[in-house]
């Protein structure tokens, strides 16, 4: 299930005795957690029936021990194991205490397959290896929970519910432009929402007038400004733009990846397109927001495929080097935006 069904289904009061929370979104782990922590605990039971583990630093015996042990106070517990993506999982039980072994990965898929109704456990891992064992169980239990990075579309429409849960209205091209300046990263958005609609106060509406004047780019220069200056061969804005980017901290992968993600969707938009789908129909496929394959669409007019695939060749240069060299990162930046300002179409 996605961290929106796991929410609402906490709100109604139904959740599962064990969730595996995955995906590298630690913002929605934290969201679930803590809407478990307001159902299950009280100050005067937390100290009974809350205990956290670091699955690097202990031993899945211990998960299970606790969820087996019944509070004095009653109620169902709450067992948090956070990190199980920094815990390795032996093959040799000679690395029992360097590793989970194979005995207590079998011990712990024994408890998972029926865990106690008087616990909650919860699991926490930023990535999954598919390829390990327990990570394949894990996954395909009725209380896994996908926290990935959202689609923007889904933003969009958590954003509008977010606000509509707290009192107020926001309005689709107000959530439209708070996604467009804050990008894919909902702890941020969070933030940004609670602080509009606190400006919003009284009126209890908030407006897109109201984001633009509250809610700055925290891309700094947002990635549709920069691909306007990249397909306008515009190299001098586009290094400015870069150069307010890294000025206000943010990391030159990250800038790639939101450059490589602009490029990739004009590509998609551009394929729809020769297929003669609209806008509406090629969202759909992508699984994107209309509002965004619209935009996309308008730069993907004014590239042709044989720019597409050189661009997404510098693109492929500047990562390789990013990660794999001791060159200066902005340094690296600038040539990859001089050269998809150079790039010809033909």
């Amino acid at each position: 299930m996605t961290a929106g069904d796991c929410l609402e289904s906490i709100e109604a009061g139904k959740w599962e005795s064990f969730l595996f929370l995955f995906g590298e979104e630690r913002f929605f782990q934290t969201e679930i957690i803590g809407r478990l922590t307001e159902k299950l605990l009280t100050p005067d039971n937390r100290d009974f029936n809350y205990e956290c583990f670091d699955a690097s630093e202990s031993r899945p015996e211990a998960w299970i021990e606790s969820a087996r042990t019944l509070s004095f106070f009653g109620g169902q517990k709450l067992i948090v194991v956070r990190n199980l993506h920094n815990a390795s999982l032996s093959s040799e039980k000679a690395n029992r205490n360097a590793s989970i072994s194979p005995d207590e990965v079998d011990r712990l898929m024994a408890y998972l397959s029926k865990p106690l109704p008087e616990a909650c456990l919860v699991i926490t891992a930023d990535k999954i290896d598919r390829k390990k064992k327990l990570h394949k169980f894990l996954e395909k239990c009725p209380g896994a929970v996908d926290c990935s990075p959202p689609s923007e579309g889904f933003l969009v429409s958590w954003l509008k519910k977010r606000a509509q849960e707290k009192g107020y209205t926001l309005s689709p091209s107000a959530a439209n432009l708070i996604v467009e300046r804050v990008g894919n990263r909902p702890g941020i958005l969070a933030q940004e929402l609670e602080k509009t609609l606190i400006y919003a106060g009284e009126k209890k509406t908030v407006s897109e007038e109201d984001v633009s004047q509250l809610v700055g780019e925290l891309k700094m220069e947002s990635a549709f400004m920069l691909i306007d200056a990249l397909k306008g061969k515009k190299l001098e804005t586009a290094l400015r733009i870069l150069k307010s980017n890294i000025k206000h901290g943010e990391e030159p992968i990250k800038t790639l990846g939101l450059i490589s993600w602009q490029f990739r969707m004009i590509w998609e938009v551009k394929c729809g397109l020769s297929r003669r789908w609209s806008i509406a129909e090629t969202a759909k496929k992508m699984g994107a927001n209309s509002f965004m394959v619209e935009k996309a669409a308008a730069s993907a007019r004014q590239y042709s495929d044989k720019e597409l695939q050189n661009s997404f060749r510098f693109l492929r240069q500047a990562d390789r080097e990013l990660k794999s060299t001791g060159k200066n990162p902005e340094g690296i930046m600038k040539n990859l935006l001089w050269n998809l300002c150079s790039v010809k179409k033909d």
